[in-house]
C-alpha cells in the first residue's frame, strides 16, 4: 500500500453538472492500494474464503432494469456497436450478459487466463465491500479517492483514442483494460487512478426520483472506454452513480486502510465471516 498524507483541495469541477459544486476540503492521511485490485488477488480472496461474487448468484427480481434477463446470473458488458448504428443507441454498446462475471468478464466465452495482472471487474459494490473486509481494509470515501487522485493525468493513463465508441486505436499502447501499473505513478505513487476501469467509493449517489428503490455508490475516474470525443471522464474529478448490485465489465476498485499502525489487520482478517447471500 502507498502512504497518502493529509491535505486540502477543492474538490469537484464544472465541467459537468454531476460534478459540482467546487468546493474546499480537507482530508486525513490514509494508506491506498497502489493498484486497482487485480485478478490474482480476487482470486486468492475467492480461493480462500469460498466467496461467490453477485453475478454469480441468481439476481433479485427487483434488483434491475425490467429489460435485462434478470433471472440469470451476469454483468453488463461493453460491445462496440456498428458504424451504422446512431451514436446515441446506447443500448447498442451495453447488454445484460447472462454468464458474465469475474471470471468470464466480457460474456462466458471469455477467460482471465493468463490475465492474472489485469484489474478485477464484473464486481459489484458488495463484492468490492467483502474483499476490503477480508483484507482488513475498506473502500475510500470519494473525498479521499478524489484527493488521491488528484493530479492524475490522461497522459498517465489507459483511456480510448479514437472515434468512440466504434474504434479503439490503443495509441496509449492498449485496446481495451490494461494490466495494473503500465503507466506513470502519480505524486502519491499511486497507479491508474484515471482510466483503465471505474472505481468504486464508499459514498452512496443520491437519486432525486424517490420512485427508484434501488441503491447506488459513487463510482470515480474514468475507464478504458473514456475519450476525448464523448465521455472525458479520464479526470480525477469524474463521478458517476452505480447500481449496487450491477456489475460491469469496466467497473474495479482499490481499497485503504485509515489509521494503518494502529489497526490489526490480522485480526480482522481471520474473524472475517464471509456471507454470499
Amino acid at each position: 500500500m502507498v502512504f497518502v498524507p493529509s491535505g486540502k483541495f477543492e474538490k469537484g469541477s464544472n465541467l459537468y453538472p454531476e460534478e459540482s459544486p467546487i468546493y474546499t476540503t480537507t482530508v486525513s492521511e490514509f494508506w491506498m492500494d497502489e493498484t486497482e485490485v487485480t485478478n490474482d488477488e480476487f482470486a486468492k480472496f475467492v480461493f480462500e474464503t469460498g466467496y461467490q461474487t453477485e453475478a454469480e448468484r441468481k439476481l433479485n427480481s427487483n434488483s434491475v432494469e425490467e429489460n435485462f434477463e434478470i433471472f440469470k446470473p451476469g454483468a453488463v458488458v461493453f460491445q462496440n456497436p456498428s458504424y451504422e448504428s446512431k451514436i446515441n443507441s446506447t443500448s447498442e454498446w451495453w447488454s445484460y450478459v447472462p454468464g458474465a462475471n469475474w471470471r468470464h468478464p466480457d460474456g462466458p466465452n471469455s477467460s482471465i487466463e493468463g490475465k492474472g495482472s489485469f484489474p478485477v471487474v464484473a464486481v459489484s459494490y458488495q463484492d468490492a465491500i467483502s474483499y476490503a473486509k477480508w483484507k482488513g481494509n475498506t473502500l475510500p470515501t470519494e473525498v479521499e479517492w478524489e484527493w488521491a487522485a488528484s493530479n492524475a493525468s490522461r497522459e498517465e493513463a489507459n483511456t480510448w483514442q479514437g472515434e468512440f465508441p466504434f474504434t479503439d486505436e490503443g495509441n496509449d499502447g492498449f485496446i481495451g483494460l490494461a494490466p495494473v501499473g503500465c503507466y506513470a505513478k502519480n505524486k502519491f505513487g499511486l497507479y491508474d487512478m484515471i482510466g483503465n476501469v471505474w472505481e468504486y467509493t464508499s459514498d452512496l449517489w443520491n437519486i432525486e426520483n424517490t420512485s427508484d428503490k434501488l441503491k447506488y455508490h459513487t463510482i470515480k475516474g474514468g475507464s478504458y472506454l473514456c475519450s476525448p470525443n464523448f465521455c472525458k471522464r479520464y479526470r480525477a474529478t469524474a463521478r458517476q452513480p452505480q447500481e449496487d448490485q450491477l456489475a460491469s465489465n469496466h467497473i474495479g476498485f482499490r481499497t485503504i486502510v485509515r489509521n494503518y499502525f494502529n489497526s490489526d489487520k490480522k485480526n480482522e482478517r481471520k474473524n472475517y465471516d464471509v456471507k454470499t447471500n
